[in-house]
């Protein structure tokens, strides 16, 4: 059962002020004053050819009811399919441009947050209002963030002190499962006598008893026929700056959640009680107009225990495992130089180092260590006779424990057409590292192997954008086609991981565009196709032949309320069990109305899955896990 610690609002369901914000909805590929050294790496790569998009704070606030980061991306993020599991704050299915689960580097303010024990993206704990932004680097990019960098690299960017006086913001909402959500932030600027310290504090909890996962034909003597969650999250961050030309960033968020596993089949209650604590520390200095460098350090530890009750068939339960643990630890050291030579050019020489330990008690994975070690150069420069041509190359060589390396390599490209057009490019190659699962795991079924080599794949992108106006309107428009092929594919044979002989080949396109109508009315579109080809039977799974997504929003002239509404659309999804699931649609909407010209009251309605629709989000033990229902929340918001 799923404590409520407020009392909401529920006066707001009747008001005839329930409208959410539409802000006209625009992914600048120009990265505003980055709080952080990841974010200007980023930034600093859309300029040389690698395709990048933002999701703004706007957007995050305007993703839908009780939105989690799974439902962020699934909203706003070209060429990326998500599909959550079974609701928030749960596992789900991830591919950015034909990828798999684990292709995706996903980072946190630059910690990565992959799962280092089973390689997959795992953001049940992480809430949206933390967050400033989230970059998107699309492609191959193992050069400057190493492994699972294969397609793609998501950096999600926490919010940063940013006002002198003391400021901040609170949010409760209520929707239609019951499910409440309550946030607050609180930041201010101060001077001393090194420079000015910027501190910011945040915390959230979202509860729900959920929603039935399960068709009711498909659920045999279950108890526990909702999936309930219930995560509390702080967040504080301190940014000290020594004069104009160096500072200390300080970061810690502690997370406590009480998640349900849903099952279909005697299940009584299963649930992961889980802490996961991030900290990390960069100091960065210019020491002068040409050189700067940085240093960051970091600890990501998540520890969870398992515990499942199962219902017997002739009445009574049975324990079948009582908080057993399972988790990580994963810390680092990372240092970064830059430096501009003669002439222009700019070299980038850097350190990577990691160092793991994990157990698994419920799947038997032994108490082991690992750790990599990385040092990678790129060079950006700078051709005279070609001004509006900005390539780069680099190389990166990682050594593992155990004896394994691997050795990566990139070459970007961007050139600017005229003010409107732009060609862009890159080829390099991309590595992914056996995790804890597949090297540890101790199994009747499933057996780990300690002699995996990493998994190499050579990843090619071509793209063209263009900004302008079309019928004398703000438009934008960007088609990538892209290319993977992957060798050393890491897969199980009968129960044992190997490295497989085959090679599989990805290929497809996206596209998307955005037109500014008129001062009120903007429209969005992006769609995704993939078409993969295997050898030898390895095959990839669980990733969409093609999905598309469109948004229209209106907002008001005085900017004192808005609407909108977007379309998602999935095509034909093949399972591991070779189970043809997706072929579906789904409408959401959003209002707003702010209650005061300062825009520091407002009221908000979000609703997910508008029409109902009955869809299937993936499958798990041959049985279909279904997306939410509708659901409507109502939100309020003040600020100050």
């Amino acid at each position: 059962m799923i404590r409520h610690s407020f009392t909401p609002l529920i006066s707001c369901l009747f008001s005839p002020l329930l409208l959410a914000d539409n802000t006209p909805l625009v992914l600048n590929p120009q990265i505003v004053s980055a709080p952080s050294v990841e974010s200007s790496t980023v930034a600093a790569m859309a300029q040389y050819g690698s395709n990048v998009n933002v999701v703004s704070r706007e957007q995050i606030e305007r993703a839908g009811p009780s939105a989690d980061v799974s439902r962020v991306m699934q909203m706003f993020i070209p060429g990326l399919y998500v599909a959550p599991k079974n609701g928030p704050f749960d596992y789900g299915t991830y591919s950015l441009l034909g990828g798999r689960n684990d292709d995706t580097l996903i980072l946190l303010d630059g910690v990565r947050l992959n799962n280092r024990l089973y390689g997959g993206l795992y953001l049940d704990t992480l809430p949206a209002n933390a967050i400033e932004r989230i970059e998107v680097l699309k492609g191959g990019q193992s050069l400057l963030f190493g492994t699972q960098a294969v397609s793609g690299v998501i950096n999600i960017v926490t919010r940063s002190p940013q006002t002198r006086a003391a400021a901040g913001e609170v949010n409760m909402g209520l929707d239609t499962f019951g499910g409440t959500t309550g946030d607050a932030r609180v930041e201010k600027i101060f001077s001393n006598g090194w420079g000015d310290l910027g501190v910011l504090a945040y915390v959230s909890r979202n509860a729900s008893e959920g929603y039935q996962p399960f068709r009711n034909r498909d659920m045999k003597n279950v108890t526990d026929k909702k999936r309930s969650y219930e995560v509390t999250t702080f967040g504080t961050k301190a940014v000290q700056s020594f004069g104009d030309d160096s500072r200390l960033e300080l970061f810690y968020q502690y997370a406590d959640a009480n998640l349900d596993f849903a099952r279909p089949v005697a299940s009584h209650k299963t649930t992961n009680d889980r802490v996961q604590q991030i900290a990390t520390a960069t100091f960065e200095q210019s020491l002068d107009e040409r050189l700067s460098y940085f240093v960051k350090g970091h600890i990501n530890d998540w520890d969870t225990r398992y515990t499942r009750l199962n219902n017997l068939d002739g009445g009574g339960t049975q324990v079948i495992n009582h908080n057993d643990y399972w988790g990580f630890t994963d810390w680092g050291v990372q240092a970064e130089g830059k430096a501009e030579l003669p002439g222009g050019h700019v070299v980038i020489v850097g350190s990577d180092n990691q160092w793991f330990k994990g157990q698994d008690d419920v799947l038997v994975i032994d108490d082991n260590k690992a750790q990599a070690h990385a040092l990678y150069s790129q060079l950006r420069p700078q051709i005279d006779a070609l001004p509006d041509w900005h390539p780069s190359l680099g190389v990166r060589h990682e050594a593992m424990s155990g004896g394994d390396s691997a050795t990566v390599g990139m070459l970007t490209s961007l050139y600017n057409l005229n003010d409107h057009w732009a060609l862009r490019g890159q080829y390099g190659t991309a590595y992914k590292l056996p995790n804890a699962e597949q090297l540890f795991v101790n199994e009747a079924d499933e057996q780990g192997n300690r002699h995996l080599k990493p998994e190499k794949s050579r990843n090619a992108e071509l793209g063209v954008d263009y900004t302008g106006q079309l019928a004398e309107r703000d438009f934008s428009a960007s088609v990538t086609l892209f290319k993977r092929k992957i060798t050393d594919l890491i897969t199980l044979d009968d129960v044992q991981w190997v490295n497989g002989q085959g090679q599989i080949q990805m290929r497809g396109f996206e596209a998307d565009a955005r037109l500014a109508l008129n001062d009120q009315w903007s429209v969005q579109a992006d769609m995704t196709r993939n078409l993969t080809e295997s050898r030898a039977g390895v095959t990839l799974n669980d990733i969409p032949s093609f999905f598309a997504r469109s948004r229209i929003g209106f907002e008001s002239q005085n900017r004192l309320w808005g609407a909108g509404a977007a379309l998602r659309y999935i095509r034909d999804v093949i399972s591991a069990k070779q189970v043809e699931y997706g072929h579906y649609s789904v409408v959401d909407a959003d209002a707003y109305r702010y209650l005061d010209s300062a825009h520091r009251h407002r009221l908000s309605l979000l609703v997910e899955n508008l029409f109902d629709r009955d869809y299937v989000t993936s499958r798990a033990n041959n049985v279909d896990n279904l997306g939410r229902p509708f659901t409507a929340e109502v939100r309020y918001r003040y600020r100050f």
